[in-house]
């Protein structure tokens, strides 16, 4: 499993979803663009929890071609979290493990650009009247726990 960070616009959303793709397991984090940020080792956007406790590879892409090409090259799924006609609920999407879910902006959601390059769509069921939108890292990190538990479901550290 996977993250994709991508036209995240807030600095503390990109150290929190750094350390939610660590929480729950995820083996690498695709970063594309995002030039304003440091994702080096020891960079200043790299959490203290991540940089002195984890090793959480973080690969970099400067276009979103290349994230494409190297997912495709690799046989991992581009699975878009967004609110979609062809959305499933993240409880029901099963198609395997070579999984990275890419997270939408915070005002605009995902790209029509990058939807277009979406092999799979899912959502956060919810049950509230309230808005339909929850920030960026707290659905990720619903997203990531939800489908670590379908693939690992003995998980339990």
């Amino acid at each position: 499993m996977y993250l994709v960070i991508c036209n995240i616009s807030k600095r503390n959303n990109i150290g929190s979803l750094l350390l939610t793709a660590a929480a729950f397991g995820c083996e690498k984090v695709f970063v594309v663009g995002q030039r304003l940020y440091d994702f080096s080792k020891s960079g200043d956007d790299i959490p203290v929890a991540i940089r002195d406790h984890h090793d959480l590879p973080i690969v970099r892409f400067e276009k979103w071609k290349e994230l494409v090409q190297h997912l495709k090259d690799n046989k991992i799924l581009l699975v878009g979290v967004e609110i979609h006609e062809k959305a499933q609920n993240i409880e029901d999407f099963n198609e395997g493990k070579e999984v990275a879910f890419l997270m939408g902006n915070e005002g605009q959601g995902i790209h029509e650009k990058h939807m277009a390059s979406c092999d799979a769509f899912v959502k956060i069921s919810q049950y509230g009247g309230g808005t339909a939108s929850l920030n960026v890292y707290v659905a990720a990190s619903i997203v990531l726990h939800r489908y670590q538990m379908k693939i690992r479901p003995s998980c339990t550290s």
